[in-house]
C-alpha cells in the first residue's frame, strides 16, 4: 500500500534500535516489569498476613470475608449486565422511534384527518 503524502515519518533504521539509548530503555522496562511483580508479591503475602491474624482474633473471618466479596462481586456483575442492558434498550427505543416516527406522524395524520 503507497504511503500518502502527509506521512512523513520513517521507520528508524535498525542501528537505532541497537543503540546504547534503546537498550537503556529495555533495561529500564525490565526492570520496572521485575518490580511490578515484587510488588505484587508483597501485595498477596501481606494480604495472607492479615487474614492470618484476623483469623486468629475472630475464628473464620477469612472465610465469611471471602462469602462476602464473592456476593459483593456477583451483585457488582448483575448491576453491571443491567445497565449495559438498559444501555441497549435506549439504543434500540431510540433508533425505533427514528424509524416509527415518519409512520407514526403519517398515521397521526390519517387519523386527524378522519375525524
Amino acid at each position: 500500500m503507497p504511503k500518502s503524502e502527509a506521512y512523513t515519518a520513517t521507520d528508524p533504521p535498525f542501528s537505532e534500535l541497537n543503540s546504547p539509548a534503546s537498550a537503556e530503555i529495555k533495561q529500564l522496562i525490565d526492570s520496572l516489569e521485575e518490580s511490578h511483580r515484587l510488588r505484587s508479591k508483597m501485595v498477596n503475602l501481606e494480604t495472607w498476613a492479615l487474614a492470618e491474624t484476623m483469623d486468629h482474633f475472630l475464628p473464620g473471618f477469612w472465610s465469611r470475608f471471602l462469602e462476602n466479596r464473592r456476593i459483593a462481586l456477583k451483585q457488582f456483575l448483575e448491576q453491571k449486565r443491567a445497565a449495559k442492558s438498559q444501555v441497549a434498550a435506549n439504543a434500540q427505543s431510540l433508533d425505533g422511534s427514528v424509524i416509527n416516527s415518519p409512520q407514526q406522524n403519517s398515521s397521526s395524520m390519517q387519523k386527524q384527518t378522519e375525524s
